[in-house]
């Protein structure tokens, strides 16, 4: 019966146990701060001191669940997860973060020489002491801690527990389409939009699959979340923020993602065919990474 729980060879709980055990960690760690914030009288009423709140939860509890499950379930380092700083830590940050940048604003300007946005306000539109302070407040609740918290537990932890329980190649499909579901549930969402994150789920996976670590996909997650929302003005998948410049969107949402943000529309994919080759080529002398093994493996 233990051999069910255990995997003799390993000495520690079979993959599928872990994942389980660190959900309900991360589960009860979301209802214990939802249940003290609302103790506490609710978010604060600005929204940009209120992302701010929710980013250091975010951060604190993404790190520790999966720190705890990392060292006591997995009985691995945590740097193991692909978090080691060295020389190509920063390089990978900022080329992942301005990559985004750059895929953001050619959607940008794609939808508007295409007549399908139209600029309607410029100018910082939160009510924050400065302009300065409500773009850094947003810049670390909306893209430095949802970047840093999602890729650890989803291309760190989830992804990584999975490739040991069945396989790379299985644990990266199932990962998109999980990605692609869980993001179903924000406002506004549509199967398509639910299938486009699929494929940019895997656009995040393919960072830590060409590189062996998480910092790229860090980066790229920040400046989608940052670009897209504060600097931009489009939803951030479905979620309205304050932002540089506001445009209204013209036509059909299944172009220009609607209400949604570009996620939800088919503008996007070309910049994800584009991010894709530059990915490629960035990492293109990274060596022993899990692209490269799994290579190995399949032509064995």
């Amino acid at each position: 019966m233990l051999k069910y729980f255990i995997n003799p060879v390993e000495g520690r709980l079979r993959a599928g146990w872990r994942i389980i055990i660190f959900l309900i960690i991360a589960m009860a760690m979301s209802i214990g701060f939802n249940f003290i914030v609302k103790l506490f009288g609710g978010p604060p009423e600005d929204r940009g001191i209120s992302i701010v709140v929710r980013g250091v939860f975010v951060i604190f509890m993404g790190t520790v669940a999966v720190w705890i499950s990392r060292i006591y379930l997995d009985k691995k380092s945590f740097k193991s997860l692909g978090i080691k700083y060295d020389s190509l830590s920063i390089k990978d940050v900022l080329l992942g973060f301005f990559l985004s940048g750059t895929m953001i604003g050619t959607v940008f300007v794609i939808l508007y020489l295409s007549g399908l946005l139209q600029v309607t306000e410029l100018g910082w539109t939160g009510n924050e002491l400065s302009p300065i302070l409500g773009i850094l407040l947003w810049f670390f609740g909306i893209g430095v801690a949802v970047g840093w918290s999602e890729e650890l537990v989803f291309r760190g932890y989830l992804l990584q527990n999975l490739r040991d329980g069945i396989g790379l190649v299985w644990a990266v499909l199932i990962m998109c389409v999980f990605y692609g579901v869980v993001h179903m549930s924000n406002p506004n969402s549509t199967l398509l939009s639910g299938a486009l994150i699929a494929i940019i789920g895997f656009l995040r996976i393919f960072g830590w699959l060409r590189s062996g670590q998480l910092w790229l996909s860090i980066g790229m997650h920040a400046g989608w979340n940052f670009f897209q929302g504060p600097v931009f003005g489009f939803q951030v998948s479905g979620m309205e923020n304050d932002s540089l410049l506001r445009h209204n969107l013209i036509g059909s949402d299944w172009i220009s993602g609607g209400p949604f943000g570009p996620e939800a529309g088919i503008v996007v994919i070309p910049v994800i065919i584009l991010a894709l080759i530059v990915m490629f080529l960035w990492t293109s002398k990274r060596e022993n990474t899990p692209w490269i093994i799994e290579l190995k493996k399949s032509t064995k």
